[in-house]
């Protein structure tokens, strides 16, 4: 498999100069090892070494990127992680593991690159699932998560662009956390189309994170300060 260009990668420690900063010319190739011809960088800079898999989905581990991608791809079209593991030969801890791994790799890449957004309108919907086994067969002694869990979703139509996901219970903090974090990664006033179903956490959620608020007018009674007053912005549909 071909290598990504030296320019394009940086070093990873924080406290070096060129610390992410790509094409510097600080970068070596020490040696090369593995099946995959994985790469040992030294930075002229900070003299230290590093693998040019740091910080990524496969740090750390032995599997070749050729079934690393099999395995992803396999689980990106809902396969079980035993289904993945009969159909890529590869062990059941290997491809939770690699699950994981690619998910909080792909969780920080959105955290980092989707911001500022203009859509034309969001769509909230929740896509249901159980974990281990459904609500029905629970008993209230289990605290470990399991049983039904929800995808909340917030889309953007026009691009399919899912602007934000939150898993959990299918409650009204549960909501209110994925309008706020849609919200958040908006252009900052930007008022886009809102679409739900009638599920009753959204409208509060929505006014929550969407709303303008107003001092409370000051009186002379005693006691606890008003509270803020909240409305619905013009423009928002």
């Amino acid at each position: 498999m071909q290598r990504p260009d030296v320019t394009t990668l940086a070093c990873v420690n924080a406290d070096c100069q060129h610390y992410g900063r790509p094409g510097q010319g600080n970068l070596r190739i020490r040696k090369v090892y593995g099946k995959d011809s994985i790469r040992l960088m030294r930075c002229s800079g900070c003299h230290d070494e590093f693998s040019e898999r740091r910080h990524t989905a496969l740090f750390n581990t032995k599997v070749s990127e050729a079934k690393a991608e099999s395995i992803i791809d396999h689980l990106d079209e809902g396969c079980s992680i035993r289904g993945t593991s009969r159909l890529t030969k590869a062990a059941k801890s290997t491809v939770a593991r690699l699950l994981k791994t690619s998910g909080r790799h792909a969780q920080r890449f959105h955290h980092q690159e989707v911001h500022d957004l203009r859509p034309k309108a969001i769509q909230f919907d929740e896509q249901w699932s159980f974990v281990k086994k459904k609500q029905k067969n629970c008993v209230p002694e289990e605290t470990n998560p399991v049983g039904d869990f929800w995808d909340h979703t917030a889309i953007a139509p026009d691009s399919k662009l899912i602007i934000s996901l939150v898993v959990g219970k299918r409650t009204k903090d549960q909501t209110q956390a994925l309008v706020s974090d849609a919200q958040s990664r908006l252009q900052k006033g930007h008022l886009p189309a809102l679409f739900s179903d009638g599920y009753e956490g959204y409208e509060p959620s929505i006014l929550e994170a969407f709303g303008r608020h107003y001092k409370a007018p000051q009186t002379s009674l005693v006691g606890r300060p008003r509270l803020d007053i909240i409305r619905w912005p013009q423009g928002l549909a």
